[in-house]
């Protein structure tokens, strides 16, 4: 298969721990099989009432010596991010380089975040904790600094993968 010419209406990052990688494949299967509410179609201007297709690596990746390039393109060709967040995620620089990634592609605008363990300040990477700003200083220099920011999340925590699981089906119109 040839990334290059595959658009995905979505791209899981999430770690390769079991909580993480149960949380990605059922979002996953849930997101492919949602249809948008009738209701809501009526009510509102909306071009697409399902998603076709989610890039999640186990089940679309080819088999690839570099696999930072299938990544990539896939991450390219992707409309929006969602980012399965607990406390292990920010430790992954392989996560970290997915989100830089695409927020280099199409800004964070098209991010979302699924919290699926801990805390937010825990569970949450500083690229979605944090966006940067260019302002001038005392003296009139141009400096980046980190602005905080709330990013777009669903709360899916549970003391359960059932409840968990219960909870994906509650947020996944918010997604």
């Amino acid at each position: 298969m040839n990334l290059k010419d595959t658009k995905y209406d979505a791209f899981i990052s999430y770690r390769h721990t079991e909580l993480d990688k149960f949380v990605a494949e059922n979002m996953h299967r849930k997101l492919e099989a949602f249809r948008l509410p009738s209701s809501i179609k009526k009510r509102k201007t909306i071009q697409k009432d399902r998603i076709k297709r989610v890039f999640r690596d186990r089940d679309e990746l080819p088999l690839a010596s570099n696999l930072a390039d299938p990544i990539t393109e896939a991450l390219r060709n992707s409309d929006y991010l969602i980012v399965i967040c607990t406390p292990r995620l920010p430790e992954s620089q392989w996560c970290k380089k997915e989100i830089d990634t695409f927020i280099n592609f199409h800004g964070r605008d098209r991010i979302f975040a699924i919290l699926a363990e801990g805390e937010p300040d825990d569970s949450f990477p500083p690229q979605l904790r944090y966006a940067e700003r260019e302002e001038y200083n005392e003296m009139g220099e141009k400096v980046v600094v980190q602005v905080p920011v709330e990013p777009l999340a669903a709360d899916i925590r549970g003391n359960s993968k059932r409840e968990i699981l219960k909870k994906m089906d509650e947020e996944l119109l918010r997604l």
